[in-house]
């Protein structure tokens, strides 16, 4: 189903074909999976995920896809490090690029006072830098004017300035350009999409047909 543009590009011409770039925050995309779905574990083949979308649309063609994957240090967690390893290298190997993003261990102090005071310190893995580094690509990509649409797999908030500058960018190039925000849905979650994207739903049923079927462990 065709999307009405943004009100700022409704004079602007859509291309015939309209070049596709997709950003793939993982951890934001599972997430979201497993808010909506109840999946506990990244689960999808992002080839088929990202081709789901693209295709939600005529006329587009993919011609990059960038996954921006926090990953944890082998000291942190030998397993889900290994597990992770093996997985980027399928998903390189299939022709997106991906972006990796060592986790950052941090301290967290947990403090409860009742009728016990209760105090204690567990450590935490963070990602740091996933965010700004897509942003910085959809901005610059825009800015060489390599795509004419931009798909977004995340709904994190800290991107809007990055996609108001994407609009900034093609009213001054005078170009007609997409931002779309493409994420899990479910009725009785609370799925919103980036503000000034155009959503992009990913039901259960596009969901369930893009499960990776590999076990990695």
């Amino acid at each position: 189903m065709a999307i009405a543009p943004h009100p700022s590009l409704a004079h602007l011409q859509k291309p015939p074909v309209c070049r596709v770039f997709a950003f793939i925050d993982g951890m934001n995309l599972f997430n979201s999976a497993k808010r909506c779905f109840q999946y506990q574990h990244p689960n999808c083949d992002h080839v088929k995920i990202v081709n789901a979308v693209v295709n939600m649309e005529p006329g587009r063609q993919l011609d990059r896809a960038t996954l921006y994957q926090g990953v944890p240090k082998a000291e942190h967690d030998a397993s889900k490090n290994t597990w992770w390893n093996k997985k980027l290298a399928v998903v390189g190997r299939s022709g997106i690029k991906v972006e990796r993003r060592y986790m950052k261990a941090r301290e967290l102090n947990i403090t409860l006072d009742g009728i016990v005071h209760f105090e204690h310190t567990v450590q935490r893995l963070i990602e740091k830098g996933i965010d700004l580094k897509l942003g910085l690509d959809l901005v610059r990509y825009a800015n060489s004017k390599s795509y004419d649409v931009a798909i977004i797999f995340s709904q994190d908030g800290d991107l809007v300035e990055a996609v108001e500058e994407v609009h900034r960018i093609s009213s001054e190039q005078n170009r007609w350009v997409q931002v779309e925000c493409a994420h899990p849905f479910t009725p009785v979650a609370n799925c919103y999409p980036i503000n000034r994207t155009v959503p992009r739903q990913i039901t259960k049923a596009i969901y369930d047909a893009c499960i990776d079927p590999n076990d990695y462990r």
